[in-house]
């Protein structure tokens, strides 16, 4: 079996690239806080199948794993011949080691680069050269490999004393229980389950009025007006008629039958025994309140004939109220039935009521994009009158997780990136992938590590001097 050839590489990653050397067996480049070991298999390399095996360990001596391995390799263009470019396949061994699979598909000089993005260091590259049938490499370029890859975040050097005098301040990343305000206007509506419709079952005509105005409130058995109907007339007869004819076959079944249509038309059971002991039908018949509340509707004057299956009343019960809300449409995800909700009025500040997320609509307005959701509030004082506008808040309790104080994000576009401590007058903008935006801090997806330290003051004169220092290469695009 083929012998394989290794040399040590220690690259810089925080430095400027450094001139090209012919890498021989023993040489050592130290910088920056990783070691690189790289070894080319089969060496010299060859047209065809080909592994570059790479160690990665910290300047302790320490296995880092877990880090993203990038590599390139390509062949200029030589007069009609055009640009031969292609990439390798990264496999991770554990314990520090990852092999890298790439296809040479001609001899001569083919340029490699390396490219090391680990957590909790700065990304580096190595750029060096292949000319196969010939033994070993040649480093073309070795460092930071930032400024090298498009979009990469780069270091900003930045002495402690100018980080103090610009009032640079730090903050740590860590897990910490998060809670997601999810804020609306609404508008105070009803309960529509405590509402009572007074409907006729027969017809009638309206002979006076007990309540003859809209919003006044009434009581569970308060008269409402009288009626005369004639209908009811021949049904009450009919009923006295059957109970005075004792003996008759069948007249059991005729009472029963003429006494249940009272009841289906709406007479109580204290009318009908009243009837009963009166012997003499009344066509007159008070319609009482089936419900204590407010008169939302009347649709009834004295005099006028009221059809069977009209509303003559509607009355609601106002010490419970409904708030309908329309939130984000990417509130949606963390809004559920049951959720503890708060109500405040506009011009009464300090003073809030405590409700419930009682329904959350199943569909998403077309127009505006809003997600609809009803709450319910307690409202025994009245203070809440229905059409009123209120402003509603939903707390959504997110639990432990890793996040980043807001102050400590900057936006470029549609990414977003923090200035990240790298040791003593060192930053790095680091692109942060963020979750849940709540309140003071937002949840961190990837990009940063539980336990770095993020620059939270002066971020805009750091965002200042990376952008003339080409540190934050993504600043301004979409």
């Amino acid at each position: 079996m083929k012998s394989i050839t290794s040399w040590t590489i220690t690259f810089v990653l925080l430095a400027a690239a450094c001139a090209k050397s012919k890498a021989t067996a023993g040489d050592a480049l130290h910088a920056g806080d990783l070691l690189v070991q790289i070894a080319i298999d089969p060496d010299p390399p060859r047209a065809g199948e080909n592994v570059l095996h790479v160690t990665v360990n910290d300047t302790n001596g320490k296995a880092v794993d877990g880090a993203r391995v990038g590599f390139v390799y390509d062949m200029p263009a030589m007069g009609a011949m055009p640009e031969m470019k292609g990439n390798g396949e990264t496999k991770p061994l554990g314990g520090g080691k990852y092999d890298v699979s790439y296809t040479l598909s001609m001899l001569g000089d083919w340029y490699l680069t390396l490219e090391i993005d680990a957590p909790g260091h700065a990304p580096g590259q190595l750029k060096f050269k292949v000319s196969p049938p010939r033994k070993g490499y040649t480093v073309e370029s070795r460092g930071a490999g930032a400024g090298a890859r498009e979009g990469a975040p780069q270091m900003l050097e930045m002495t402690p004393e100018r980080q103090q005098l610009i009032g640079v301040v730090f903050a740590k990343v860590e897990r910490r229980p998060l809670s997601l305000s999810l804020r609306a206007s609404g508008r105070v509506q009803v309960d529509e389950t405590q509402v009572a419709d007074v409907v006729l079952k027969y017809d009638a005509y309206v002979e006076k009025l007990f309540v003859d105005q809209t919003g006044q409130s009434v009581k569970a058995g308060q008269p409402l007006l009288v009626l005369y109907s004639p209908d009811l007339l021949a049904s009450e007869q009919d009923y006295l008629v059957a109970i005075h004819s004792q003996g008759v076959p069948g007249n059991e079944q005729l009472i029963r039958a003429s006494e249940e249509r009272l009841r289906l038309w709406g007479l109580s059971d204290s009318q009908v025994v009243d009837l009963r002991k009166r012997g003499k039908a009344e066509p007159r018949v008070t319609i009482h309140s089936p419900a204590s509340g407010a008169v939302l509707e009347k649709n009834v004057v004295v005099g006028t004939r009221a059809m069977a299956g009209n509303v003559l009343y509607r009355i609601g019960n106002l010490g419970r109220i409904w708030v309908l809300a329309d939130l984000f449409e990417s509130d949606a995800p963390y809004l559920q039935p049951g959720q503890p909700a708060t109500m405040s009025l506009p011009w009464a500040s300090g003073v809030s009521w405590k409700g419930t997320v009682q329904f959350v609509y199943p569909t998403v307005e077309e127009k505006t994009r809003a997600v609809r959701a009803r709450l319910a509030f307690p409202n025994a004082q009245l203070s809440f009158k229905l059409g009123m506008f209120v402003d509603v808040s939903v707390e959504v309790p997110l639990g432990n997780r890793l996040a980043v104080p807001d102050n400590a994000l900057l936006a470029s576009g549609e990414h977003r990136y923090a200035f990240v401590k790298r040791g003593e007058g060192r930053l790095q903008a680091t692109e942060v992938k963020v979750g849940a935006m709540a309140g003071d801090y937002d949840e961190v997806l990837a990009g940063l590590i539980e336990g770095e330290e993020v620059a939270t003051q002066a971020t805009f004169l750091l965002s200042s001097e990376a952008q003339l220092r080409s540190a934050l290469p993504r600043w301004g695009r979409p």
